[in-house]
């Protein structure tokens, strides 16, 4: 056999090697893997090296755009995982499939001069900074009252880092019983507003956020969770999916805190996000 026809040969069977194992060379970009993984070094990964368990860093394939994403398995069940970077302070927004996982990580090469070298990327990033803000309208006869946020993770500019928090307290009087028109209903609820966040509800903005309640009657002590919602899983036509608080018309006022998380990543377009909710009658 000749030597171009070794050549060929051996390279056919590596080819076909690499196919079977699923092996994939890429260079990190990014630090939410840190400090085991850095921006610029260079992965191994294989489907080989899977192993289905929990505290495995996987390769996968992020459903909402196709990015490659290198991240921690943090909690698993029966065709899905849920991930997260070892530095972030909160897990990815979606939940991956086993079809979306591609690799496990086999091996680490800490250097940063691979960043120039011609791999395919992996991303293992953090959000940009993002302005947040909040805006109600009620119902008449309902009345929401909106204090000042508190911010956790956030620049000198007041914009939300990676894994920051926003968290507003509302004080929520229901509409009085036996009222007509808007107020007939028997159930108030603070919602995402379907109508004006159902346009931004495939965006990243929208897939990039978490939104959590807890609320208490005024005057207690104890808060009680209300509501955790990832908005990428957002249903127009599923109300519930919104709902972030319920109270019986005509009860006492309670106080909710509405705590807004940022996850993902956020494009310059979506620089600021508010967030649409509607207090008032079901």
């Amino acid at each position: 056999m000749s030597r171009f026809s070794w050549c060929a040969a051996w390279v056919i069977a590596i080819a076909c090697a690499t196919q079977v194992v699923g092996l994939r060379l890429l260079v990190v970009s990014g630090n939410s893997m840190s400090p085991s993984i850095r921006d610029g070094d260079l992965v191994v990964t294989a489907r080989l090296w899977l192993r289905d368990s929990v505290g495995d860093i996987v390769l996968l394939e992020r459903p909402s755009d196709g990015q490659l994403l290198l991240h921690r398995v943090i909690e698993q069940g029966e065709g899905w995982r849920r991930t997260k970077g070892d530095a972030s302070r909160s897990p990815d927004a979606e939940r991956i499939s086993d079809a979306a996982v591609l690799g496990g990580l086999a091996a680490v090469i800490p250097s940063g001069l691979f960043a120039s070298l011609p791999f395919p990327h992996v991303a293992a990033q953090f959000s940009a900074g993002q302005r947040v803000g909040v805006h109600v309208t009620s119902a008449p006869g309902a009345r929401a009252e909106i204090g000042v946020p508190s911010l956790s993770g956030t620049d000198a500019a007041g914009q939300l880092l990676p894994g920051g928090r926003a968290t507003w307290l509302f004080t929520l009087t229901p509409c009085p019983s036996g009222v007509a028109g808007e107020c007939a209903g028997a159930t108030n609820t603070l919602r995402i507003d379907p109508d004006r966040f159902a346009p931004s509800s495939t965006s990243g903005a929208a897939r990039s956020l978490r939104i959590t309640s807890t609320c208490r009657p005024l005057g207690t002590a104890t808060w009680t969770a209300s509501a955790d919602l990832f908005t990428a899983s957002w249903s127009a036509a599923n109300l519930a999916t919104g709902r972030l608080a319920t109270l019986s018309a005509g009860a006492a006022a309670i106080e909710c805190q509405v705590q807004l998380t940022l996850l993902g990543e956020l494009t310059a377009a979506n620089s600021v996000m508010a967030l649409p909710l509607r207090w008032g009658p079901e």
